[in-house]
């Protein structure tokens, strides 16, 4: 999609990564990240590139659109163990729900989210007040976090606290996979020895926290905005990493290069890979893309939400900073946005019927939003109905399940510090913080700021940096 990128990455750094209100840790904590990447390319030891030559709680008042419903259905009985291989996914543990909210003539049975982002300001249990009320029983979610975490420091606002806690609250629908929050072209400088001995410092504290079966693939790697090819031995070095911890990987293609996601997935036939792709690319690729996705076993494609509801070559979920501008233009054009979905995905869907899963790209703040949440999936569902019947259940939920399984569960209770409620921190208590670990502007040692952050937890405060 044209010019979706540059809006799109703005909303995602600045819910995740820099809010600039305290210039001060603002300063130390680039002056930080530069010191820490120069140190890594010295003296991280990085994998070897080489590419394979083979190839439910109490949820708010639903707010959707008057043609939507509330009712309660029995759950869908469990997949017998003994399922006939690769055409039934095996459901074990874990009761599937149905959705409380149903269309007329849609899709109304449960889904599987593909490709979700959590890092964001927005309540995790307002989050899933969306899934259960719209019947999302599992989603691939995209979370990050910049320092090595550590057991006794984390919370339930950000990075891998975040993502633990909600895994305990809501054991087997959570697929983990992780991204440092740096993306789009800022980050092209680093990709190959920088970027990749990031990732790789970071992987092995997270296992060390949740253990070694917690992290489930790397992504989404948002490679549309580099320059470099997708298959570069820079890009490379993170699908070889991802191999090396036996984890999934997703990343987001552009029509140019669409041969060499052939490449690469023939290449790492052990991973499972997602893809998906702004609408204009898809137009320009997808016959071939269809070929590819049926000669690879391993790679499949998510048709998400935010792509869904599109108009005038924009996802309008990135057009809007705020609910009711999104809402006008939704409603208005809904029917018309629909057809053209129908027009541009089902010729997929028909052709890689096996290969093709859902998700939502919701990344906006006010896109978790009742409001706007339960309309993003009204018309996914209506565009899940107008495909074969027969290949309904697929795209909503069996292909996911059957290529990632159930959520995972902690092997272990883990003690998550509850910080929704905390205020920012003062200056005050920055003061006190700094005057404790010996913190100054010219403070460059990750010790001292790591005796910084743990000063902030005693004192029960937010430090504007560490928001997500």
């Amino acid at each position: 999609m044209q010019g979706i990128s540059t809006s799109k990455k703005e909303i995602f750094n600045n819910n995740n990564l820099l809010l600039p209100n305290m210039k001060k840790r603002f300063v130390f904590l680039v002056s930080l990240i530069v010191i820490s990447l120069f140190i890594l390319s010295c003296t991280q030891q990085v994998p070897e590139v080489v590419e394979e030559t083979v190839p439910a709680p109490a949820v708010e008042e639903a707010q959707a659109s008057p043609e939507a419903t509330e009712t309660t259905s029995a759950p869908v009985v469990e997949t017998p163990k003994e399922a006939k291989e690769e055409t039934e996914p095996v459901i074990s543990e874990y009761q599937v729900f149905q959705p409380k909210l149903k269309y007329e003539g849609a899709y109304n049975g449960p889904l599987y989210a593909t490709s979700e982002q959590v890092g964001g300001e927005f309540s995790m249990e307002k989050y899933f007040s969306n899934l259960d009320r719209n019947g999302v029983n599992w989603f691939v979610g995209f979370f990050t976090y910049l320092e090595k975490p550590q057991e006794d420091s984390l919370v339930t606002s950000r990075g891998l606290g975040r993502v633990i806690d909600a895994v305990q609250r809501h054991p087997l629908r959570v697929v983990p996979y992780y991204n440092l929050g740096m993306g789009g072209k800022e980050v092209e400088p680093l990709v190959g020895d920088k970027l990749t001995a990031l990732y790789t410092q970071m992987i092995p504290a997270m296992k060390e926290v949740a253990g070694p079966n917690f992290l489930r693939g790397l992504g989404e790697i948002e490679t549309q905005e580099w320059s470099v090819a997708h298959n570069d031995p820079k890009v490379l070095q993170l699908f070889n990493l991802a191999k090396s911890h036996t984890i999934n990987f997703m990343f987001h293609p552009v029509a140019s290069k669409i041969e060499q996601v052939d490449q690469i997935t023939k290449a790492y036939p052990t991973q499972n890979i997602i893809i998906h792709m702004y609408r204009d690319d898809l137009d320009k690729s997808r016959s071939r893309l269809i070929e590819i996705l049926n000669s690879n076993k391993n790679l499949y494609f998510s048709i998400d939400a935010a792509h869904i509801a599109h108009s005038n070559g924009m996802d309008i979920l990135y057009d809007y900073d705020e609910s009711s501008a999104f809402i006008s233009e939704f409603d208005t054009k809904y029917k018309t946005m629909l057809n053209d979905a129908v027009s541009d995905y089902k010729s997929l869907v028909e052709g890689a019927p096996d290969k093709v899963m859902w998700g939502t790209e919701a990344g906006p703040e006010y896109s978790f939003e009742p409001a706007v949440y339960d309309r993003l999936i009204k018309m996914s569902r209506e565009l899940i109905g107008q495909m074969k019947p027969e290949h309904q259940e697929a795209l909503g939920y069996k292909n996911a399940l059957r290529a990632f399984g159930n959520g995972v569960a902690l092997e272990k209770n883990i003690v998550v510090l509850d910080n929704s409620n905390w205020e920012d921190c003062t200056g005050d208590q920055i003061g006190k913080c700094d005057v404790e670990c010996g913190v100054t502007d010219e403070t460059k040692d990750p010790a001292l700021e790591s005796c910084f952050q743990a000063c902030l937890l005693k004192e029960k405060c937010l430090d504007v940096l560490e928001k997500d």
